[in-house]
């Protein structure tokens, strides 16, 4: 009888964990990237980012995180984290049409600008990255879609999460077919040092391999905040 109920108390925790286990919200994950016209200053757009960011993004209804920076080419990212796929479209359309963000506005270059929104479930951590990578890419026509998700995962738990200055990686999709990577990183010297041994990584080809390669785009920038 003792055993019986012992048996029976093991299963009753292991279905009480597994019905309270913590539920993936999903959130929104905005990634915008332009280049500046050729007569706008960096400095001061720099200035004028983080101004928008304390007096314009941040008041906006469902925002939760705004991070900007530049690569070495003069390419911009700003990735802006949103509640809701609504919030972040109400958050754009007020945008484009109020006075207070159009001289920071009028410095980009429209012509360069890039905009998608993904759906993701990771919880941001990384809290002390200075240096991020973002790539949003198709997978090739066919790909099992289950095979894929698999091998993603598998890149951050066989190989990113391995690495020194690793701190976290974001993973999404959207309804365009769409997929968006993000890794962030404590600095770019730590990045730098393990490009060479991810492309050489097998999990790594077998990641690459199953994209579209003609429509990945990848930038690897430094956050404006750390070039202060």
């Amino acid at each position: 009888m003792k055993i019986k109920l012992a048996v029976l108390s093991f299963f009753t925790v292991v279905i009480t964990s597994a019905n309270s286990a913590p539920k993936k919200v999903e959130t929104i994950l905005e990634v915008t990237s332009f280049n500046l016209k050729p007569t706008a200053d960096a400095s001061e757009f720099n200035a004028l980012d983080a101004e928008i960011e304390e007096t314009f993004t941040s008041k906006q209804p469902g925002y939760i995180r705004r991070q900007s920076g530049v690569d070495d080419k003069g390419r911009y990212v700003v990735v802006v984290y949103w509640e809701t796929l609504a919030d972040a479209k109400a958050s754009m359309d007020k945008f484009m049409g109020d006075a207070s963000v159009a001289t920071y506005a009028n410095m980009i270059d429209g012509s360069s600008m890039k905009m998608s929104r993904f759906t993701i479930t990771d919880a941001f951590t990384a809290t002390n990255s200075t240096f991020t990578e973002v790539m949003t890419f198709k997978t090739k026509e066919g790909t099992n879609a289950k095979a894929f998700d698999k091998v993603n995962k598998k890149v951050g738990t066989g190989f990113s999460n391995k690495q020194k200055g690793f701190l976290q990686r974001i993973t999404g999709a959207n309804e365009a077919g769409e997929q968006v990577v993000l890794a962030y990183w404590d600095t770019k010297a730590n990045s730098d040092a393990v490009i060479n041994d991810f492309m050489s990584n097998p999990i790594a080809k077998k990641f690459m391999g199953m994209m579209d390669q003609s429509t990945i785009d990848m930038i690897r920038y430094q956050s404006l905040t750390s070039l202060k």
